[in-house]
């Protein structure tokens, strides 16, 4: 008798419950969620080499003086190292700046005799485009802090570039010529050297030239 109450009260309670108590949910229900993400400007430059060594003699002629070809020179080894770079904002900043070839401080001593040179090279990144639609697309002449969208150029950006691979190619070209100067331990603007026509001393000649991308959107 008692399994019988037990298996009576069950099926009570089965057969009181509606057959559909979810109503309209048995049909589709379709909602639609909106899902937001986003993807920060990004850059970045690349180079097969990050040390480049100049021919001997490519700093001053048979007489010592300082060759106006060096930055000829500067840019010849800048291609051979392979630069490349791409940028996916629309809104990007670049500057390039360098330091002169030094040694020994690179003050003119009062030997008389020099102790840096002065160059200049431009860069040109294929696809690039300048707001303001000026080529090439950096040089370092006018010194660090200023370029597209720095200092001077605070105004100017540029346009997103190399869109597949290891990016764009980067090929740089002699901005001027270049000279000897009597103190070249800085990354300023060619303007704050002073050219002087005296003879190199010799040694080895340190220079360093950097290239700055920021992203923007």
């Amino acid at each position: 008798m008692k399994k019988y109450l037990v298996a009576a009260a069950t099926f009570a309670a089965i057969t009181s419950t509606p057959a559909f108590a979810d109503g309209d949910k048995r049909s589709t229900d379709t909602e639609i969620f909106t899902i937001n993400a986003t993807n920060p400007a990004k850059c970045n430059l690349e180079a097969t080499t990050y040390t480049l060594n100049l021919d001997t003699n490519a700093l001053s002629n048979d007489e010592g003086f300082a060759l106006a070809t060096v930055s000829s020179s500067v840019a010849n080894k800048m291609n051979q190292a392979n630069v490349t770079a791409w940028c996916t904002g629309a809104k990007n900043t670049l500057q390039m700046y360098r330091t002169a070839f030094v040694t020994d401080g690179g003050v003119k001593g009062t030997d008389g005799f020099n102790r840096a040179v002065v160059y200049d090279v431009n860069m040109n990144i294929a696809g690039a485009v300048r707001s303001d639609g000026f080529t090439p697309t950096e040089g370092t002449s006018d010194g660090q802090g200023n370029g597209p969208g720095v200092g001077s150029g605070a105004g100017i950006t540029v346009g997103r570039f190399g869109a597949t691979g290891t990016g764009a190619q980067v090929v740089f070209s002699a901005e001027l010529n270049s000279e000897a100067v009597t103190n070249g331990n800085s990354t300023a603007a060619r303007g704050n050297f002073t050219a002087d026509a005296n003879r190199l001393i010799a040694g080895q000649y340190i220079s360093t030239l950097t290239i700055e991308l920021t992203p923007g959107v």
